[in-house]
């Protein structure tokens, strides 16, 4: 691949547990340190008590909480700690007892850092990866690379798929993508329609966007999959906004920061629905990472003439539009017949070049939860059934 990428931690705050059986432990000012076989850590009595997997704290069956931290009107305080055979024992004040073995600090390290995963920001040049249609659905080694790279890069292509209307529907059930349906429909067709009310229905240029932005939460996930392509031009365009945004952040931090800020309002509408929100073009997690790029100028709307920030986000705007229609951050191709282009719809904009209405141009857009995506990969990876083996061990 050639072009220089940027990686990007994703997932939980914080440090992972060391590793190995406890070896010792006592109290300190700051709560409890304990020495593990590969390191120390030191935990907060709440944090304790607030994970003490013990039957009276935990329901079994289902491994959900039954303990309510509220209902110690003070933070827990520690009695005494011991370690016996590996295991760490913790009395509480409130007369309570907790221990944590092995298996109990295995299946917390594996919870606590679930949803760890690394975000490949990329540019012009950058190669989105292509898997085939069949082996996709029927080959899990496959499978598994296809929604590693979905998840990596935001973005994959779908090769080989059936091309009668509507057996998109079917791809993404094999894969098992939630879908999202709306007012508009389960299925969203894209051809040539002189009554559209969607610049989608013409042969002009689209600009990068992500679609849905007039709604609170948007579905996460979009699938364009390309049933007929026999007109001239109309290549489709991605471009990473995370990556974007990163380098945006890099040279003018305060205009992130009021685009982070002012609330934009999105409307949609046709003769049967009009879908209307307002919220912040960007949105960045508790670690200033960016999680949520809503970008679609086509739908904006005015803001308030007097908003204190109009000037700021106004010069803000003019960066960020500028770099996501930079040829210099855009990866370009054309969709063939069968080829289905998936997208991680918080992070990479879509776009397509203004075509020839000379021959019939057919696609269908589907939308999905990106959740699922991180789900079936901890499954695959045996995150999540590790930890179920670990609470009922």
């Amino acid at each position: 691949m050639g072009v220089p990428f940027r990686e990007i931690e994703m997932g939980p705050v914080g440090s992972r547990l060391p590793g190995g059986v406890v070896a010792s432990a006592h109290a300190i000012d700051a709560g409890v340190l304990v020495q593990f076989g590969a390191g120390s850590a030191t935990f907060l009595p709440d944090w304790l008590r607030d994970n003490c997997q013990c039957p009276e704290c935990r329901i079994l069956q289902t491994d959900e909480r039954r303990w309510q931290p509220w209902t110690e009107p003070i933070a827990p305080v520690v009695s005494s700690v011991e370690v016996l055979d590996g295991h760490l024992q913790i009395g509480w004040a409130s007369g309570h007892q907790s221990t944590y073995g092995p298996s109990d600090w295995e299946k917390i390290r594996t919870t606590s850092a679930r949803g760890s995963w690394k975000a490949r920001l990329w540019s012009a040049g950058y190669q989105i990866e292509r898997f085939d249609h069949h082996q996709s659905i029927d080959d899990q080694i496959t499978r598994r690379a296809m929604l590693e790279s979905l998840r990596r890069d935001g973005a994959v292509v779908i090769t080989g798929s059936p091309t009668e209307p509507g057996t998109v529907i079917g791809l993404l059930r094999s894969l098992g993508l939630t879908m999202r349906d709306s007012s508009l429909g389960l299925i969203f067709d894209v051809k040539l329609d002189p009554a559209g009310y969607n610049i989608a229905f013409t042969a002009e240029e689209v600009p990068p966007h992500n679609d849905n932005a007039q709604y609170s939460h948007p579905p996460s996930g979009q699938v364009l999959a390309m049933l007929v392509n026999e007109a001239q031009g109309g290549n489709s365009v991605v471009v990473d906004g995370w990556s974007v945004l990163d380098k945006l952040n890099r040279d003018h931090p305060d205009a992130v920061d009021v685009l982070s800020r002012v609330e934009v309002g999105f409307r949609q509408y046709s003769t049967e629905a009009d879908a209307f929100t307002r919220a912040p073009l960007v949105v960045r997690d508790r670690a200033g990472r960016f999680v949520h790029l809503r970008f679609s100028n086509q739908l904006m709307q005015p803001l308030s003439f007097d908003d204190s920030d109009l000037a700021a986000w106004y010069r803000a705007y003019r960066l960020l539009g500028a770099a996501i229609s930079d040829p210099a951050n855009h990866v370009s191709f054309r969709l063939e017949a069968g080829d289905t282009l998936f997208v991680n719809g918080y992070r990479v904009l879509h776009a397509r070049t203004a075509y020839q209405p000379d021959g019939p141009r057919h696609l269908q857009d589907v939308y999905y939860e990106f959740d699922d995506v991180h789900s079936h990969l901890a499954q695959m990876s045996g995150e999540a059934n590790n930890a179920m083996v670990a609470s009922t061990s």
